[in-house]
């Protein structure tokens, strides 16, 4: 979530069933039938290695116009994220008109449609809720808007839709935190189900359960709302006092691991128990280091990087070139350790520090300058 990563669409959208996200069928652009939020989300070809073509293409246009519709949420990672793409946007000589609903459904439906009649070259959907920004996405493409989708459970298969490798990053966190404990141990599982990034985490997650018999799960908490970490501490608090013998916590996302974290400290037990989790973010990293802190890992991308790929993505489908239908995004390893050992605090040294991070090739063209997110 966030696949960090992540996204925060408020209380309201809980109870539905489906919500932001990676689909587990996401979709895509190019050719293909077109879906409806009632139908299945179509299956979607992967292309990483895809790139625009190398020439400009004779589409694009000087001062092009991006709409941006998102759900945005609490914490620096949408923040970081937005202005990644509001950079890499800008570099490539267009402007981009955001239209942020922060967690209410209904006002995105309204944000979407004064975003169709902006008359944009291209739209591009950060996060929402599936069975409200379905019909709008199928309404764009109607109109010859072009829609690029990042995280939000789609079902027309003329959109583009990019998420972080979400299996590769429950596997590369389990993993190290089963490196870091050769003998196993009690894990306090934070998750919420219904969101399509967090359950491809939990599948991950379930199947390192049934493989790993010397992990086992003693206590489940989380919650899902616009101050998911607060909400997520004061489930947490009553869940751990309850599974004392907890030595481990899994969080699928760094909101529900700030969240673990407080629950933690209020029952006493940040010694005794090891956190890991997903997404980074400068908060992430100042609680990853302070002394005594618990939270020995996370598994991430560069939220200003991401939001970069995708406003490249926009860009060239602006531009008219047919895109791929699917595009994962890699993350990295990023352990308390090594925070520490270079003297990382923020997300720039951070990026200094793992270069990896930043990835302009994905997507990348002469003809859409580079940029360094977060610069």
């Amino acid at each position: 979530m966030k696949s960090k990563a992540l996204r925060i669409i408020g209380a309201a959208a809980i109870a539905s069933v489906a919500l932001v996200g990676c689909s587990q069928n996401p979709g895509g652009a190019g050719g293909g039938q077109s879906g409806s939020a009632a139908g299945q989300p179509c299956n979607r070809t992967v292309q990483n290695d895809f790139k625009p073509p190398a020439a400009k293409p004779a589409g694009a246009k000087d001062g092009f116009k991006v709409a941006m519709v998102r759900q945005s949420g609490v914490g620096d990672y949408f923040e970081q994220w937005g202005r990644g793409a509001d950079a890499q946007v800008k570099a490539a000589g267009g402007q981009m008109a955001v239209f942020d609903a922060r967690g209410d459904n209904a006002k995105q439906v309204a944000q979407f449609n004064d975003a169709i009649a902006s008359q944009p070259n291209v739209i591009i959907v950060d996060h929402g809720l599936a069975d409200s920004v379905n019909p709008k996405i199928d309404e764009a493409i109607s109109k010859g808007i072009p829609v690029v989708v990042y995280d939000v459970n789609i079902a027309n298969c003329k959109a583009m839709y990019i998420s972080q490798d979400d299996t590769s990053i429950a596997t590369k966190i389990l993993d190290y935190m089963k490196q870091d404990n050769p003998a196993g141990g009690k894990i306090a599982y934070v998750n919420v189900s219904g969101i399509a990034p967090l359950d491809s985490r939990n599948e991950v997650y379930q199947q390192f359960l049934k493989a790993n018999t010397s992990f086992s799960q003693v206590a489940k908490f989380g919650k899902y709302s616009e101050s998911t970490f607060a909400d997520t501490a004061a489930e947490g608090a009553a869940a751990l006092k309850a599974a004392p013998t907890t030595t481990l916590a899994f969080a699928a996302y760094d909101e529900l691991a700030k969240g673990a974290l407080i629950a933690l400290r209020q029952n006493n037990m940040s010694d005794k128990v090891k956190v890991y989790g997903v997404d980074i973010s400068t908060a992430d990293i100042q609680q990853m280091t302070e002394p005594g802190s618990p939270w020995r890992a996370t598994a991430a991308t560069d939220p200003a990087n991401v939001g970069a790929i995708v406003a490249r993505a926009a860009v060239a489908a602006g531009a008219g070139v047919q895109m791929p239908q699917k595009l994962t995004i890699p993350a990295a390893l990023i352990t308390q350790d090594m925070l520490r050992q270079r003297n990382v605090t923020n997300m720039d040294e951070l990026r200094t520090a793992l270069p990896d991070l930043n990835t302009p090739d994905i997507l990348g063209a002469p003809w859409i300058p580079q940029i360094r997110p977060g610069a």
